[in-house]
């Protein structure tokens, strides 16, 4: 009980010292948080848009390439007729020395560019190179370009691939290449542009704004072109997964740390560029703050804690007198010494609560036990109640039926067989809750002994649903009700009667309604009943009637029992609305 009272008092003293710095440091944590991510982000996606203008001018010299090597241009004219001769003189390598000039000239003013090759389709396998100048295939270090164009889709007029390649034996590192391959539409032919992947890669690292941020340059394939990262470094994360993912952050288990993405996509090359930057830099100010607002919880809760305990010491002796007064009179024991010296809000308290709650206490207790047993009993003796009045009407229909039997006994016995089931589910645990599919099989086993009795009297039409037959409900609900429209509604009746019951749910609650076209009732019989239905004591007619209500505020409350209607010559309505309950 102490450490349940420490513990009270220091949620009490916490949540006021907690709450304002936990809200204000969330909301600046929050708000900071917000505004810079939106400005991180803004200034990824502006970085990324600058590498790409940068990327895509150096790309975009294929098509100067292009304008000068697919069309009518007498260099492009006369490299092709050079390319397609049989046998090559020397006046054919004087004629194309323009034109090596002209791709030497515009390869060593790029210093991005590793090498060029135009080739023209031809049996010779010629085609001309930066440097080499008029070359063959089969003499010549660098062939999987030729390769990728021959095993390329001819639709394709413009596409992208990485290569590494090696000039030498004895190199021991190859030179990582991004090769631009243009199909020439008016030549059959194809124009190579080798850019250094390395060059890029210096363009992406000067790029960065931290040297922790990384710039991925993937392909149409979402395989990496080339980026920031050192060759011999790798990620521990999958950059296609990366592109894929819904969220703006990935984990990094080797860093133990997560890291914000921003992606952008270029339509000339359907390539994807992403950054890539450890979340920690971007929220420094935030966490920062995030810091600052833990050591000022943390200040706070050491705080509240040297109260809470200083008071808790000096109020625990008085409040364990209250608990030792209340203790003694839930056990029924002497209550303690009072005293009377101690004059205080603890004293007060003590001093009432000996002279009203504890008085109280008891009678409260006394007067419910009593009231439970009260209900208890008249619940039962109102389920049985109805039991012997049914006994009654249905022995004196038995009797009548046999004397009028001739040489067969088949409705006798079946309305015995009948009437032994019926009795056996009235009698059996009277005050246990039964479904409403068992009321109803009962019921109907009920009204085949009346029909047998009054032969062709009426009809019952019954309306419901298999989803109400599981509803729980007190015994003998149905069957009283539709007794009370036999002998008072349909019996009296000339011609033929009709009794419909109809059971359905509505938020939350089981309607139950009985309709007869029977005598009905006038109007000052009918205020006598409804009168009579919040009466608490006997009743000589009705008795199904009344004693279901009882059952039903008995067992509900008093807001809920039996609601009836009738009008002379007509019939009667009777109306139960109950909660549902399962159990």
């Amino acid at each position: 009980m102490k450490n349940n009272f420490f513990t009270k008092n220091l949620i009490i003293f916490l949540i006021p010292l907690l709450i304002p710095t936990l809200v204000l440091g969330s909301l600046s944590i929050i708000i900071t948080q917000r505004y810079i991510k939106d400005q991180i982000t803004q200034n990824n996606i502006n970085l990324l848009n600058q590498t790409k203008t940068n990327i895509d001018l150096i790309f975009n010299e294929i098509d100067t390439l292009n304008i000068q090597f697919d069309g009518t241009a007498n260099m492009a004219y006369t490299l092709k007729r050079v390319l397609k001769k049989d046998t090559l003189y020397s006046s054919d390598i004087a004629n194309v020395d323009t034109t090596c000039f002209f791709l030497n000239s515009f390869a060593n003013s790029k210093p991005y560019i590793y090498s060029i090759h135009i080739y023209y389709e031809n049996e010779n396998g010629r085609f001309c190179t930066t440097n080499n100048g008029i070359t063959n295939l089969n003499n010549f270090f660098d062939t999987s370009w030729y390769d990728n164009y021959l095993h390329h889709p001819s639709e394709e007029k413009l596409w992208i691939e990485t290569r590494n390649v090696k000039q030498y034996d004895f190199e021991e590192k190859e030179t990582k290449l991004i090769t631009v391959y243009k199909r020439m539409a008016l030549n059959n032919g194809v124009i190579v542009l080798n850019i250094k992947a390395d060059y890029i890669q210096n363009l992406l690292n000067k790029s960065v704004s931290d040297p922790k941020q990384k710039i991925f340059i993937l392909d149409k394939d979402n395989s990496e072109i080339v980026s920031s990262q050192a060759p011999g470094n790798k990620i521990d994360f999958d950059i296609k997964e990366l592109i894929n993912l819904n969220t703006n952050t990935i984990y990094s288990p080797s860093e133990n740390k997560f890291l914000c993405k921003s992606i952008i996509h270029s339509d000339r090359f359907s390539w994807n560029y992403i950054s890539v930057i450890p979340e920690g830099i971007l929220y420094y100010v935030s966490i920062s703050l995030l810091k600052y607002t833990i050591v000022l919880l943390l200040f706070s809760f050491i705080l509240g804690l040297i109260l809470t305990f200083y008071l808790t010491k000096k109020n625990y002796k008085q409040i364990s007198n209250i608990i030792t007064i209340i203790d003694s009179a839930k056990n029924n024991q002497p209550l303690p010494v009072i005293d009377s010296n101690v004059k205080n809000e603890f004293s007060y308290i003590i001093e009432n609560l000996v002279t009203t709650f504890i008085e109280q206490h008891y009678l409260k207790v006394q007067l419910s036990e009593r009231k439970y047993k009260l209900e208890n009993m008249e619940l039962i003796a109102l389920q049985s109640q109805i039991n012997p009045h049914f006994l009654y009407n249905t022995l004196h229909t038995i009797y009548w039926e046999v004397i009028k039997a001739t040489g067969s006994n088949s409705k006798p016995i079946k309305m015995i067989e009948n009437l032994s089931n019926i009795l056996d589910y009235s009698l059996t645990t009277p005050c246990n809750r039964v479904s409403i599919g068992e009321e109803i099989r009962y019921t109907k086993t009920y009204l085949e002994i009346q029909m047998i009795r009054y032969g062709d009297k009426f009809d019952v039409l019954w309306a419901y649903t298999e989803n109400v037959e599981p509803i729980n409900t007190i015994k003998l609900l149905i069957q009283p009700l539709v007794e009370n429209c036999i002998y008072h509604g349909i019996k009296n009746k000339d011609g033929k009667g009709k009794i419909k019951i109809k059971l359905s749910q509505k938020d939350g609650f089981l309607i139950l309604t009985i309709i007869d076209n029977g005598i009905g009732i006038d109007k000052e019989n009918l205020d006598a009943i409804k009168n009579k239905l919040d009466f608490d004591g006997e009743h000589s007619n009705h008795i199904g009637l009344f004693n279901t209500s009882k059952r039903l505020k008995l067992t509900y409350g008093d807001n809920y029992g039996i609601h009836i209607n009738s009008k002379l010559g007509l019939g009667t309505v009777i109306y139960i609305r109950i909660p549902i309950s399962y159990s």
